[in-house]
Parts: structure tokens; C-alpha cells; sequence
């Protein structure tokens, strides 16, 4: 049994700040809603998470609702519910249970969980559409915060020799295991841990769909990782903070050579000097 916490953002702190408050919880899945945050907390874990919820809403003015997620065959709701994801003729995300296409240049195929990167969210559709724009083939590529692996997936689909698909969530991790044997992934490692550990590493193209907070606390390492003249596509976050993380990317040697927005999320193409 999992529950959910419904907590509408309080007025005096930033939406991604306050969902940051919750990442010390053991957590089945977090979502940002456009009113609320909704926490997913298993049956086991409700007893000690609770008292920390309560006292962070106590602080910040706000309250919470708690609802049980009933138990649901997932398939059977995603068939209902989810529908395929055609990006021109460039790529198609589908589940399981949805028919090929062979029109398209690439297919990835998603096995149905309670994980996010299904590709309709804007952020992740918009790391996609750009990854059109770069060369992949034979270049080491790192996909930061990968949760389903879908970027990963595409990335060597699109060429790449080798690419890890990196995030720091059991849930994510054991997702993406699956999805790369669903797409036959042969070059995609699945990694269970933190940026810091590839310290000293190099990648052609890093790929970053993940919150403004992590980008700009680890925008020097991102920046210390990209080989010169390498790419850093980033995405993850509102549209007004685009200036605030550009500004600390140039702070790193980084410039921007692309950007577009989404239902108010932006997604940047990064590239480093080759000084």
C-alpha cells in the first residue's frame, strides 16, 4: 500500500526549494503539480515520514491531505490512459502494448511504472527534440538523472558508443534496467549513485533532465566532466530561472547555443569552450 501526501506550495518559497525539503524522506515518487506537491510514501515508511510532513507544513503555513493509492493492475491502466509519443518522424515512445511503427527513425519502448520520463512530460520532450540536433555516433555520453533511461535509450540509438544512464532513485534505477532490455540497449550502463562519483571523467555529451537546484549546485562538476567543445543539455526547470542558470553555466566556460520553452519549462543546449 503506498499513500499520498497532497500539500499545497506555500506562497513565501520557491516550488522546486520546497520539494527539496522532502528528498531526506524515503519516497516512493514525488510530482510536482501546478498547485501542489504530492509525496508517494510506502505503508512501512508512513509512520516516521508523517511527523516530518506535518512539521515542515506546520512552519511554512500550508497543510496536507493523505489519501491511499489503491492497488491497480498498471498495464491495464496505462492501455487506458497512456497513449503513444510521436515526435515528427524522429522518434516514438510507446508502451508495451502499443503497435511498432517502422515510419519513424527511432522507437523506444517503455514498460508501464509509477516512474516519470514517459517523454510527454515538456521538459523531457524538449531534451528529445534537441538531441536532434546533435551527433551522437561514437561519442561517450552521460544521461545525469536519467529515471526511465529514455535519453539514454535514444542517445544510442542515435550512434553513441557508450552512454551511462545515471540517477540516485532504487525505484528509477531498476526501471531502467528493464527498459534497456525492452529496447535492446546494448551500450547503456545502468548506474545506481551521484554525480561526484564520475569526478575526473570525461563525456562528449552530458544530458541533464533534472531540477534547478542540482543544476546549479553541480553545474562545475557537469562543466568539469564535458570534454572541450562538448554538449550539455539541460533541462528540468522553469522558465524564469533560465537566466540564473545561464549565468552560472558561463560561470563555468559554458555558452548557450540553443534554447526553447514549453508550457513555461525551458530546455538550453550548453556547449563548452575549446580553450
Amino acid at each position: 500500500m503506498t499513500y499520498i501526501f497532497h500539500i499545497p506550495y506555500p506562497e513565501d518559497i520557491d516550488k522546486e526549494d520546497f520539494s527539496g525539503l522532502f528528498n531526506a524522506l524515503e519516497l516512493e515518487g514525488i510530482e510536482e503539480g501546478e498547485l501542489h506537491l504530492s509525496i508517494y510514501i510506502t505503508e512501512q515508511g508512513v509512520e516516521e515520514a508523517e511527523p516530518y510532513i506535518k512539521e515542515v507544513c506546520d512552519n511554512f503555513d500550508t497543510s496536507y491531505e493523505k489519501t491511499i493509492l489503491e492497488n491497480k493492475n498498471w498495464n491495464e491502466q496505462w492501455e487506458r490512459s497512456f497513449q503513444p509519443l510521436l515526435i515528427d518522424d524522429f522518434v516514438l515512445v510507446r508502451a508495451t502494448f502499443h503497435p511498432e511503427n517502422r515510419a519513424v527513425e527511432h522507437e523506444i519502448i517503455i514498460e508501464p511504472k509509477m516512474s516519470f520520463g514517459t517523454g510527454h512530460h515538456p521538459t523531457t520532450a524538449q531534451m528529445m527534440q534537441q538531441m536532434r540536433l546533435l551527433d551522437f555516433k561514437g561519442k561517450k555520453v552521460l544521461d545525469c538523472g536519467s529515471g526511465t533511461g529514455i535519453l539514454a535509450v535514444l542517445a544510442e540509438k542515435m550512434g553513441a558508443s557508450s552512454c551511462i544512464a545515471l540517477d540516485n532513485d532504487t525505484w528509477c534505477y531498476e526501471n531502467c534496467r528493464e527498459n534497456i532490455v525492452l529496447n535492446s540497449a546494448s551500450v547503456v550502463q545502468p548506474v545506481l549513485g551521484e554525480i561526484n562519483q564520475f569526478l575526473g571523467d570525461t563525456f562528449d555529451s552530458v544530458l541533464a533532465n533534472i531540477h534547478r537546484n542540482f543544476l546549479l549546485e553541480y553545474m562545475d562538476v557537469l562543466a568539469s566532466i564535458l570534454k572541450k567543445d562538448g554538449c550539455l543539455l539541460i533541462s528540468g526547470f522553469y522558465s524564469e530561472d533560465a537566466k540564473l542558470i545561464l549565468d552560472k553555466a558561463m560561470s563555468y566556460g559554458l555558452s548557450a547555443t540553443y534554447r526553447t520553452s514549453s508550457n513555461n519549462w525551458d530546455c538550453i543546449l550548453l556547449k563548452k569552450s575549446s580553450e
